[in-house]
């Protein structure tokens, strides 16, 4: 019996890995993604009425997830960084918020890694970029040494490439005022420490 779940694990697992890292549109392969991680349903339905975005939580992941480089983490991340947003849906004056939702995110994402049998690393790598999503990131040292402390150097480019994308996956009005910001950050990484890499 144990075998046998192990190879289910291994199967869906493997496919997982094949739809993020051979698509360039993962929208094409949704019947699959949800059959695999059915714990995204309900972020199809789920819109986000707010200025900064411009999709319901499960187009905008599409977006996010064809956005970042095809190194399996990162794509985890980009797929699991809203998952927690139907948790902590909140709606006042026809406005959506969604505090908290990088916590839910983090449990969400780990329980469904876990259960598709991937290794404790991919877990925690996922988990930190997960979590450290939405944070602010300035171009300076003091910004970039502090989330390196919170997360590991080798952590901090992805995180910034899962930043750019998720941006990029907004409204014209969010992008136009953070890309800048994010693209000056990145920079200012890649010629302060990138080379010790």
């Amino acid at each position: 019996m144990k075998k046998g779940l192990e190879r289910l694990e291994n199967s869906l697992r493997e496919r997982l890995e094949t739809i993020l890292l051979t698509n360039e549109n993962i929208a094409s392969a949704e019947e699959e993604l949800l059959s695999i991680i059915p714990e995204l349903i309900v972020c199809k339905d789920c819109e986000q009425h707010m200025p900064a975005h411009r999709l319901p939580v499960l187009l905008h992941t599409y977006e996010v997830v064809d956005g970042v480089r095809k190194d399996l983490a990162l794509k985890l991340a980009a797929l699991f960084h809203d998952i927690g947003k139907p948790y902590t849906k909140v709606t006042r004056d026809g406005v959506d918020s969604f505090k908290g939702h990088e916590e839910i995110s983090v449990i969400l994402g780990d329980f469904i890694l876990q259960r598709l049998g991937f290794d404790d690393t991919i877990r925690r790598e996922v988990g930190m970029l997960v979590k450290y999503h939405d944070t602010e990131l300035f171009p300076g040292q003091e910004s970039i040494d502090d989330i390196t402390s919170k997360i590991g150097i080798e952590l901090v480019l992805p995180l910034l490439e899962l930043q750019l994308s998720d941006l990029l996956a907004h409204s014209e009005q969010k992008v136009k005022a953070l890309l800048p910001q994010r693209e000056d950050t990145l920079k200012f990484f890649l010629s302060s420490v990138g080379s010790k890499l």
